[in-house]
């Protein structure tokens, strides 16, 4: 991108579009870094584009926050669910897109705003938003808190893939029986889920500045002659928030495609339902002040 009209920052460009591919997720990034580096990326409002099942948001709890400025330290401190936050408080990231497929609910759908930060108590990182997923990690704090503060804007947006509804569902009727009862459960939420909702727009994310359907809706078109239940993502709205950027990071994680709950093998339906009870969170209610999250041990 050339900034000779003054349309952003000069940064080079690779001869062919460069792919790297990696085992663990947070190995991403040091590739990222070199091409800051390099300057092949801007050393910030860079948007990152996430395809996962996994938001990947979480912070190091107790890393310092000061550990971003030191590259070779912070490699070593990242793993596969906390390796995206670290560069958006170093002040990279700018704007998260999480893709995620119609299993994955740890973050609600919309465009979320809030401030990552150094928790002037603690020296570690920490974020203003109050969804669930930063709640039940003790990862919230109020803004005046924070210092060196930098604005995310996160839109999580589901993805519902190609479904063959009418054969796939008699298939899968039939096959169901030779499934265990947890695995045959999650067979047809997810059935349900891709087919019966395909005329249904997004929820209504509470916490979010617009209405995820109004832009971000999924089409269902049908087929007469193949009876195919097809849903897509309109990508012109994903492709304005990307103009907000002077650059962007694609990153495609293959679980995105296939994921399964491994505690479920490894556990009987009782053992399996004394894990969900013992590893709950309690989900404090709707318009909360400060003082109701003091309640909850949360500040």
């Amino acid at each position: 991108m050339s900034d000779a009209a003054g349309e952003g920052p000069r940064v080079r460009r690779y001869p062919e579009l460069p792919v790297w591919v990696v085992e663990d997720h947070q190995e991403v990034l040091p590739f990222i870094y070199r091409a800051i580096g390099s300057k092949h990326l801007p050393d910030s409002n860079i948007s990152f584009v996430h395809f996962d099942s996994h938001p990947d948001l979480l912070i190091p709890v107790n890393m310092p926050a000061d550990t971003v400025f030191d590259k070779e330290t912070l490699f070593g401190e990242l793993s596969i669910e906390n390796w995206i936050m670290p560069a958006v408080y170093a002040g990279h990231f700018s704007n998260v897109i999480w893709l995620h497929p119609t299993w994955a609910q740890q973050i609600r759908e919309g465009t979320h705003h809030f401030l990552v930060g150094k928790d002037t108590s603690t020296t570690t990182i920490r974020v203003t938003s109050t969804d669930h997923y930063f709640l039940s990690d003790g990862l919230y704090v109020t803004e005046d808190q924070l210092e060196n503060q930098k604005p995310l804007q996160l839109d999580v947006i589901m993805v519902k893939p190609y479904k063959l509804c009418n054969n796939q569902e008699e298939n899968d009727a039939v096959s169901s029986a030779k499934k265990p009862k947890l695995a045959r459960e999650d067979a047809e939420h997810t059935a349900s889920t891709n087919c019966a909702s395909c005329s249904e727009g997004l929820e209504k994310d509470t916490v979010t500045q617009r209405r995820v359907h109004t832009s971000l809706e999924p089409s269902c078109s049908r087929s007469s002659e193949s009876q195919e239940c097809q849903t897509t993502v309109s990508s012109g709205d994903i492709l304005e928030i990307l103009k907000k950027g002077d650059a962007f990071v694609l990153d495609i994680d293959l679980d995105f495609f296939s994921v399964k709950n491994p505690f479920k093998e490894m556990f009987t339906q009782e053992e399996y339902k004394i894990l969900q009870e013992l590893y709950q969170f309690k989900k404090p209610g709707t318009n909360l002040t400060e003082v109701s999250f003091i309640s909850f041990g949360l500040i």
